[in-house]
């Protein structure tokens, strides 16, 4: 925006703002009822799809919730029929089966009891009811000597919606004060930090804002919340830093504030404008998924990084033009020293790379290589039927653990593959396909027990196997596994029931270990096309930005570099530390988000070598001179990245905790490493022509 329009309405730009914030409030207050959890799955897949079937031809219910009863002595039938009525009193409620009908849900001493309570109604109503049905089990057991829980995938959601919003709101009570302290250490002046943290501030408030927007119409993840945080907080911070401080080294160059903040924004300004657009066109790329999780980090991210950019167009130079020489108020000791030039001792320092540029390739590029290694064995594999992923002391959790300690938890969480009739397809005929079936599951590895109507263990099946809807015959066999639903022996049971179940027509495998086989299947066949978008959009950008195609293929390529180490290094860590593998969605996530913030990086620093060459300094000088005066910028912006990913390191969800480690080293890799000594080394060993078309006649 023309600095002549922003001192002309810069009261009015700050008004428009507060308004704007205080609706933002508003929304803001209202998002955590708005977002849902879950979303870890595929809804097009085809377990979501068996499921259906089996709610119309065999009335499954659309919901299940497990109740777990727990004592040092036998429960009482009278205690189960208390926990009975209590909770048919509620809505939607479509059965209530405990241990006396179907004996897999009681333990042989009798201390542990399940009760299976079937929801007529979507998952969002589900979750509504869970502090509902909690109170109405506690009322019923009060007084014995019995603990109650609330598990089953729709209070492990809920209760991961409750925490997450925990999770981020402990986040940010972190951050600020530590954004505080190093902003101060930057600025050495109250003014830009209260001026940066007022605009982190507004765009918080305004993605939250639009965010209960957003989920009036949209099936919006709790996600959202924590994705807007961990980029709101780094890109808006960020953008203000690079902003004030090109203004500031304008003033010490002498310009006068209108004329440095002119000029700031047509050089920071426009880095910022390109760096913002890679991290907007990167996070697009999360849509190919058309996954609730995605969608939602993607929208968090683009919301927030568009408010970022718009702040930094209007609202920071308003707020510049309206103090004028005020803006660096409340000086700190050490504020004097940020005000001179760069030295030249410190632009010698900075050109050591530069006298064995292959060498300092090769030190740098082969151990981040090798640190990447470990993306080749990883598993991508979402938790399902799993309370891991939850703190220690969660209810569900709680719950979920008594059952996998107490009974079979392999029965209460079955495979099932339902077969359909087609039209005129007699019971019989479906039969034989059936028995067809069960001859070619034979060999499949880690199978424990198989129901199927025809066979001996008919009579002993928790739910019906045959059924007849409008015309049509219905069969479903039922199978559990050797081991625990989110185990591998779990996985590869999937995988080959639904390799053999593909020989079949209208045939639908289904459970809590498909809906993860499913899901995870949906990222793996994501992550070429989103990878694809994301480095063509880089090169497209960056080529239009830099006009040169090598400087544009060089950024990805070390942008590649960055996160592929940092993904190695976190999927190596996080599986010495918890000895589990990291979450599916994490690598995908962090690719996108790493991509577009660290081509904000490489967008500043090269901007800057450029414009050194451009202006007449020799090749190796324009580098030396860029990295100068950049990289200690890059860095104090990095270290203010790091601070706002390792605060999510105080979350109790496993995933959040993830990201916030992997896009800290991430960031940490690419600010301290590569750009002040890969960057600056490859850009000498490429040559001048790197730069593409400039003014300048100068040679190497």
């Amino acid at each position: 925006m023309p600095i002549s329009f922003v001192k002309k309405y810069s009261k009015l730009i700050l008004v428009v703002w507060l308004l704007l914030s205080a609706l933002g409030v508003v929304g803001a207050l209202q998002l955590n009822g708005a977002v849902k959890a879950g979303g870890f799955n595929d809804e097009n897949g085809t377990s979501f799809v068996g499921q259906e079937v089996n709610e119309h031809a065999f009335g499954d219910p659309a919901n299940q919730l497990t109740v777990v009863l727990n004592s040092d002595s036998s429960i009482s039938s009278e205690v189960l029929d208390n926990v009975s009525t209590g909770i048919e009193t509620l809505p939607n409620i479509d059965s209530v089966i405990d241990g006396r009908a179907l004996a897999s849900l009681s333990s042989d001493s009798g201390k542990t009891q399940i009760l299976q309570v079937g929801v007529a109604a979507d998952n969002t109503t589900t979750q509504n009811m869970i502090p509902d049905l909690r109170d109405r089990v506690e009322t019923a057991v009060e007084g014995e000597d019995v603990t109650s829980h609330v598990t089953g995938a729709p209070a492990l959601d809920y209760d991961l919606n409750i925490q997450s919003q925990q999770d981020a709101l402990r986040a940010e009570i972190i951050a600020f004060p530590l954004l505080i302290l190093v902003l101060l250490l930057i600025y050495r002046a109250v003014g830009p930090t209260l001026v940066t943290l007022l605009v982190a501030g507004a765009c918080l408030i305004g993605t939250q804002g639009i965010g209960t927007l957003l989920a009036s119409f949209l099936d919006v993840s709790n996600m959202y919340i924590t994705a807007a945080s961990l980029i709101g907080l780094a890109v808006s911070v960020d953008y203000c830093l690079f902003l004030i401080a090109r203004y500031k080294e304008f003033l010490i160059a002498g310009h006068p504030p209108e004329d440095a903040l002119r000029r700031a924004t047509n050089t920071a300004g426009h880095s910022i404008r390109f760096g913002g657009l890679s991290v907007i066109a990167a996070l697009c790329a999360l849509f190919i998924a058309r996954n609730m999780v995605f969608s939602s980090i993607a929208m968090a991210g683009i919301v927030v990084t568009s408010i970022a950019l718009l702040a930094l167009a209007t609202l920071v130079p308003a707020a510049i033009m309206l103090l004028g020489d005020r803006f660096f108020f409340g000086k700190l000791p050490g504020y004097e020293k940020t005000m001179r030039a760069p030295e030249d001792e410190e632009k010698r320092t900075s050109s050591l790379p530069l006298k064995s540029p292959l060498l300092a390739v090769v030190l740098i590029a082969v151990p981040l290589l090798i640190a990447a290694t470990p993306l080749a064995s990883i598993k991508l594999q979402v938790p399902v039927a799993s309370s891991s992923i939850l703190p220690a002391g969660m209810d569900s959790r709680e719950g979920i653990e008594i059952i996998e300690s107490e009974l079979n938890a392999r029965e209460l969480f079955p495979t099932m593959v339902t077969f359909a009739g087609t039209e005129g397809q007699s019971a019989q005929e479906l039969n034989a396909e059936v028995e067809e079936f069960l001859a070619d599951i034979e060999e499949v590895r880690h199978v424990d027990q198989v129901f199927a109507s025809g066979t001996p263990a008919e009579q002993y099946s928790p739910y019906p196997l045959s059924a007849e809807k409008e015309g049509r015959a219905y069969k479903r066999v039922v199978i559990t596994s050797t081991d625990l639903p989110d185990s591998d022996a779990a996985h590869e049971m999937v995988a080959d029931i639904k390799k053999a179940a593909d020989e079949y027509p209208d045939t639908f495998v289904s459970g809590a270990t498909a809906q993860g086989d499913d899901f995870d299947r949906l990222v793996q066949k994501s992550i070429p096309w989103i990878v694809g978008f994301v480095l063509l959009i880089s090169l497209l950008l960056l080529g239009w930005a830099f006009r040169s195609w090598r400087l544009a293929t060089l950024a990805v390529v070390l942008n590649g570099l960055v996160v592929s180490a940092a993904m190695g290094c976190l999927s190596l860590l996080w599986k010495a530390v918890t000895g589990e593998a990291i979450n599916s969605v994490t690598p995908i996530v962090v690719f996108a988000i790493v991509f577009g913030l660290s081509m904000d990086y490489m967008v500043l620093m090269a901007s800057r070598m450029k414009e050194q060459f451009a202006s007449g300094s020799t090749h190796r000088d324009a580098i030396a001179e860029g990295v100068a005066h950049t990289s200690r910028l890059i860095i104090s912006a990095a270290i203010i990245m790091i601070g706002v990913f390792l605060s999510f390191m105080v979350a109790e969800i496993s995933i959040i905790q993830e990201l916030g480690l992997g896009l800290a080293m991430a960031v940490a890799l690419d600010a301290l490493i590569v750009r002040p000594i890969l960057l600056p080394a490859t850009l000498a060993l490429l040559g001048e022509k790197v730069w593409g078309k400039t003014q300048s006649t100068s040679s190497n």
